[in-house]
């Protein structure tokens, strides 16, 4: 029997997490012909595919696959071929939805026929944030856009996870998940959205997306972070093929343009705080240069700081003697700088959401 929605979880090492993403799903309004969960275990080496096989004994509606480690976008790609639903929901399994949310987004989406939903999340490291922090919505001011439309007026979406998408639609364009690479969300974004028929933000708050402080990917000194810069800069060359695609087919590009250079901006700072030795830093910068990836543009926002930073990223040396700096006083800066962005922006989220008790 076909369902309405299939929620796809990609996992990897989620031993500590899983339950309470999958309890976050299994607590919406919905009946068990609604949806199905499908958790496509990564090859993890932890106890995430015993815990999730245990809670998939009880609920029928969890289905539990395994591969061999490919990465998320591998996960999610195999989660589009196994999908039964009309539409296709991608959750990470570190990461939770709020309550009484996904009933709204699918019957609006039902309503209204259409191709892909964009909605809401807040960035957080709290795993407590479970109300809403939308307090009303006017759905007769909600307006439905062609594809071209919404890149070029609306938004890109950087997450897959805060967009519910027609399976049939995402099939009939063969569009698929970047394998082996991060940032693979936003490539799969910017190639499918112009491509919708009918498209459209439904202003709710549902998704927590969950830093984890301990993640390999913020962890300076891993591998896993050089990696991500390269990623970023390969996803960057990628958004200049579609800037090309974009001014071809009359699609405006201010939209996809602004996110590259978000990208790249991404890129200076996990190079200033990267282990890359400045040789490799060097010729980083310069395959920027030559694939007029560099320099980026001035930032014309209220931000001294990132106005500093740009500043300094595009004037190399410069730029090279702001990392020398920077890794001689690395202890303090992280604590007393980043560490109390982090803390104050915690804290602000934290407002917000009590806000709407």
């Amino acid at each position: 029997m076909k369902k309405r929605i299939s929620i796809v979880i990609p996992m990897y090492n989620a031993e500590n997490y899983i339950e309470q993403c999958l309890a976050s799903i299994l607590n919406q309004p919905l009946t068990k012909n609604d949806y199905e969960i499908i958790i496509i275990n990564d090859g993890s080496k932890d106890g995430s595919l015993i815990k999730a096989t245990e809670i998939s004994k009880e609920d029928e509606n969890i289905t539990v696959f395994t591969q061999e480690n490919k990465g998320v976008s591998a996960a999610r790609n195999k989660g589009i071929d196994l999908a039964n639903g009309k539409y296709i929901w991608f959750i990470d399994a570190d990461d939770y939805i709020i309550s009484d949310t996904a009933n709204h987004l699918l019957s609006f989406a039902e309503k209204h026929d259409l191709d892909i939903l964009q909605f809401n999340k807040i960035r957080t490291e709290s795993r407590a944030l479970n109300k809403t922090a939308t307090k009303h919505i006017d759905i007769s001011k909600i307006e439905i856009f062609n594809g071209k439309e919404y890149a070029s007026k609306v938004d890109l979406n950087d997450s897959c996870c805060t967009n519910l998408y027609k399976k049939e639609f995402v099939l009939s364009t063969k569009i698929r998940f970047i394998e082996g690479k991060v940032m693979e969300d936003m490539t799969f974004n910017a190639e499918l959205f112009p491509l919708a028929e009918k498209i459209t933000h439904f202003p709710i708050d549902t998704y927590r997306y969950v830093i984890n402080p301990n993640s390999i990917w913020t962890n300076k000194e891993s591998n896993a972070f050089k990696k991500s810069i390269k990623d970023f800069i390969f996803m960057a060359k990628k958004f200049s093929e579609f800037i090309e695609y974009y001014n071809v087919n009359n699609i405006g590009t201010n939209i996809i343009k602004h996110k590259q250079q978000e990208m790249l901006y991404n890129v200076s700072k996990r190079l200033l705080m990267s282990n890359f030795n400045i040789s490799e830093i060097s010729t980083i910068m310069d395959d920027l240069s030559k694939n007029n990836l560099h320099p980026i543009s001035p930032f014309n926002g209220k931000s001294f700081l990132r106005k500093v930073e740009t500043f300094s990223f595009n004037n190399k040396y410069l730029f090279i003697s702001t990392i020398f700096i920077y890794r001689m006083f690395k202890r303090p800066i992280n604590y007393f700088i980043i560490k109390k962005h982090q803390r104050k922006r915690e804290r602000l989220i934290k407002k917000t959401i009590v806000k709407f008790d």
